[in-house]
């Protein structure tokens, strides 16, 4: 029989009170660090498309991507409206980086301008694109031909920048993308230095740079040494035989040299010496 005098006593419904709090006290601390843990962690995994193939993808689901203007690796220059159109990939000071199954990249953190770590693929700062809104999407692709998902294999499509030649009465010289004509700068007297900085020059005899991840594809004529030299404004300026190659503003179409001894430019011709400074002769293009 249970007493109603006990069954009512405040004393009881104390006791009862405190052992209910206490229980929920020992859930709390059983189940809250694994929560917090949870929340801290900052996961890579794997998604694949199969126009895309595998790339990664960050919490919640949401796919990263590279940014191919990123060329020093840990180093992002995407800041401002872009990192606003392109959130970096931001891990917590204490939220260490879990790759899940296929990721099979080094994966890593360098401390952005603003002190927040971003996260890294093979050296590659990760982003997410602001209009992507659920797992899966993948509208941040090929924007701009310099955003790309993260490929697992640490990837990002190149294209190939064509180096070939042309003959005219100048001779046989080298061209470049979509079949322009390339010059030498007769001032150009230090192996892999340009003498044409300032903005006047730049305007009209563009340089012949390679972007990140680009890559030249000479023929079978192009018999020099082809290599880049660094810019001071940090472009990657094409050299052969050590001389920096430039197009010229005023050439039309492929095979054009009308910026012959213009200048003090002249055709690259393909065996790397100077030409003489004589203008181009009217007429067709260089077969």
């Amino acid at each position: 029989m249970v007493d109603p005098s006990a069954a009512s006593s405040p004393r009881r419904h104390r006791s009862i009170l405190l052992a209910a709090t206490a229980s929920v006290a020992l859930s709390v601390a059983l189940v809250g660090p694994v929560s917090l843990a949870q929340d801290k962690a900052s996961p890579l995994e794997v998604a694949t498309s199969g126009d895309l193939g595998s790339f990664l993808t960050g919490t919640g689901g949401m796919t990263l991507y590279f940014f191919t203007k990123d060329a020093s690796p840990g180093a992002s220059v995407c800041d401002g409206k872009c990192a606003e159109n392109w959130p970096p990939y931001v891990v917590k000071d204490d939220a260490p980086l879990t790759p899940g199954a296929g990721v099979s990249g080094v994966v890593g953190t360098f401390k952005r301008a603003d002190g927040a770590r971003q996260a890294t693929y093979d050296g590659r700062p990760l982003y997410y694109f602001a209009k992507d809104t659920k797992a899966g999407d993948t509208n941040g692709q090929a924007v701009g031909d310099v955003w790309f998902v993260a490929a697992v294999d640490g990837s990002v499509p190149t294209e190939d920048y064509p180096i070939a030649t042309a003959t005219s009465d100048l001779g046989t010289f080298l061209t470049g993308k979509d079949g322009m004509a390339l010059y030498f700068f007769a001032k150009d007297t230090t192996p892999g230095v340009s003498a044409c900085t300032d903005k006047d020059c730049l305007d009209e005899w563009p340089p012949y740079l390679l972007a990140p991840d680009e890559r030249l594809v000479p023929t079978a004529d192009v018999t020099g040494v082809l290599a880049t030299t660094t810019r001071p404004d940090g472009g990657a300026l094409v050299t052969y035989d050590g001389r920096p190659l430039y197009y010229f503003k005023d050439d039309s179409s492929a095979g054009t040299a009308t910026g012959q001894g213009v200048d003090e430019f002249v055709v690259a011709l393909v065996d790397g010496t100077i030409s003489k400074a004589s203008p181009a002769p009217s007429g067709s293009p260089a077969s």
